[in-house]
């Protein structure tokens, strides 16, 4: 770490993480100082895995008066969940020698925000878009790029299809007569409340993916002929289980930011 961030002090919860799947640190680094602006900062969030060993960095940014993570780095490419821009290159971290990818010692500015809610009809209520920027790195990139997000006023997220393009001289248009699909994120909240008011509270994420009959994003009708499928986490399954093996040998072939392992069985929980 004193290599990929150096001169930041970086911060960790004082309770055990020896039996976790990664440790989650936090660290200032300072902005470069320009004329009369006085100095300022960007938080740094670094999660460290240990098996295999990855560090992955993440800027926090506010928008919209909400705290966000941007992934600035990864330490291997294979292994993380987003695909970062720009030439891979060779790093060694924890002995394993990986292709990593980014630049972890990217600091950020203060800028505007702007922030694009609707509202479809009263039953769904107020829904915040999410731009798929904060999202990258926390699911597969794959999903990422099919899928645009919406905060509903619980804090779950769904995401629906991108709307394709006809040919022609048509506009962009949706297969609104077509069969689709929508992923679901339910949020699980960690004991505790945020009084902070900025998108502070830990949680995990249930990610479903459900089929629908239509592409009308204002109804849900779903398709009892297909199953409901839930996203499995390779990169936090724990050492030596199945799916953190199958992980493996996939990463082997693809990113992960590419590879999908669905579960047709019902799952109670994040954990």
């Amino acid at each position: 770490l004193p290599l990929i961030l150096p001169g930041v002090t970086l911060y960790m919860t004082p309770n055990d993480q020896s039996n976790m799947p990664c440790a989650h640190l936090m660290g200032w680094i300072e902005n470069p100082s320009g004329g009369d602006i006085p100095f300022t900062h960007t938080l740094k969030e670094v999660i460290v895995s240990h098996n295999p060993p990855v560090v992955t960095v993440f800027n926090v940014k506010e928008y919209g008066r909400r705290h966000l993570r941007t992934l600035e780095y990864t330490s291997n490419m294979s292994l993380c969940l987003h695909e970062v821009s720009g030439d891979p290159y060779p790093d060694r971290v924890g002995g394993v020698l990986a292709m990593s990818g980014g630049i972890p010692m990217t600091t950020l500015s203060p800028e505007p925000s702007l922030i694009i809610t609707r509202a479809l009809n009263s039953e769904m209520g107020t829904q915040t878009m999410i731009p798929s920027r904060f999202l990258a790195g926390l699911i597969p990139d794959c999903l990422v790029e099919k899928y645009v997000f919406w905060q509903c006023e619980d804090d779950n997220i769904i995401g629906y299809e991108i709307r394709k393009e006809k040919g022609g001289d048509d506009d962009i248009v949706g297969a609104d007569t077509q069969s689709s699909t929508r992923l679901k994120i339910d949020l699980n909240k960690h004991a505790g409340s945020d009084k902070s008011g900025f998108c502070n509270t830990s949680a995990d994420a249930l990610v479903r993916r459900i089929a629908v009959k239509d592409s009308f994003e204002e109804s849900e009708d779903i398709d009892p002929n297909r199953p409901v499928l839930t996203l499995l986490n390779v990169v936090m399954a724990q050492p030596g289980s199945l799916l953190k093996e199958i992980g493996m040998l996939i990463s082997r072939l693809d990113n992960l930011s590419q590879v999908l392992v669905w579960s047709e069985s019902e799952v109670l929980n994040t954990q």
